[in-house]
């Protein structure tokens, strides 16, 4: 790793000395890039449905009244706990069938008499046809025991931040399940899957995309931001925020970090231009949820 990691964590260190507590952010963000860690589970929970699938279910839930909100099969709804409202119709999907189908050979001499070879009979053995089932159900249409949605941390008040930094947040209203949340960072708006695995992380995560990455967005050498970048420096925040407070998450995301950097010199990369503005996003999301800033305090412009 580079040397302008510590060098750029000390440039930030007085002005974070103020939030209690607070470990090693410089060896923190070091062990997020080089430790292991895993790949979440949450992520793949649900079946991924193709994006035309995606929008039907939007238009019939839409037309029905309904929130948009994961969808999945009345089975998948029962082995998370969960029961379908009584009187819930299932939403049309399209699948694929498979049915079985003759050969060529069979068609011309007849299946009686047919001696087809086993390569042949497997050519011929079926056929995948797509039709409209109505086996599923959103989690709008589900009940059961209370999802863990808001986040509850001592140390750290959820709506005073948001209020602080002027972030809102609303419904979730994606039918994908495996996304854990969402942020529109030019309207510093955010959403939290009500089923996500770690909420506190996820909503850590999507702050930081709203305070550092808007459409005018730009790395220090005046580049723009790609995906990759986005989301390394949205999870380093998070990891960061998490490791704080105490809060679990940090295998997960390493994981996340890595997967999304892909290479020892991208992490390196990463690290030397990244550094300063993940410190100062996380610095200043703990700070906006803090009694200090019920004192009056003002944050420090990132």
């Amino acid at each position: 790793m580079g040397h302008g990691v510590p060098f750029l964590f000390h440039q930030k260190e007085n002005a974070m000395q103020e939030i209690s507590n607070r470990p090693d952010w410089g060896k923190l963000f070091l062990d997020a890039l080089s430790c292991p860690g895993k790949i979440s589970e949450a992520y793949s929970v649900f079946h991924e449905y193709s994006l035309g699938n995606a929008i039907l279910a939007a238009l019939q839930l839409t037309a029905r009244g309904l929130q948009l909100s994961p969808i999945a099969s009345f089975n998948k709804w029962k082995q998370l706990g969960r029961c379908v409202q009584k009187g819930q119709k299932a939403i049309a999907l399209v699948m694929p069938v498979t049915v079985k189908a003759k050969s060529k050979d069979e068609d011309e001499r007849g299946a009686a008499n047919a001696e087809v070879d086993a390569n042949t009979q497997a050519k011929g053995s079926g056929r995948t046809i797509f039709i409209l089932k109505n086996n599923w159900f959103a989690l709008s249409q589900t009940e059961g025991a209370e999802y863990a949605h808001e986040v509850v941390i001592p140390e750290w008040d959820k709506a005073l931040a948001l209020s602080v930094l002027e972030i809102t947040e609303g419904h979730f209203n994606l039918t994908d399940g495996n996304t854990q949340g969402y942020a529109v960072p030019n309207e510093k708006r955010l959403a939290i899957n009500p089923l996500a695995a770690m909420p506190w992380k996820t909503l850590f995560h999507e702050m930081a995309h709203c305070l550092m990455h808007s459409k005018e967005a730009q790395m220090a050498d005046g580049n723009v931001l790609p995906r990759d970048i986005k989301e390394a420096e949205a999870e380093s925040v998070a990891y960061l925020c998490c490791a704080t407070l105490g809060l679990p998450g940090l295998d997960e995301s390493r994981g996340y970090i890595q997967g999304w950097l892909g290479s020892k010199e991208r992490s390196d990369e990463f690290g030397k231009k990244s550094a300063a503005r993940v410190f100062s996003a996380a610095n200043k999301i703990l700070k906006a949820g803090t009694e200090a800033v019920k004192a009056g305090e003002v944050c420090d412009e990132q």
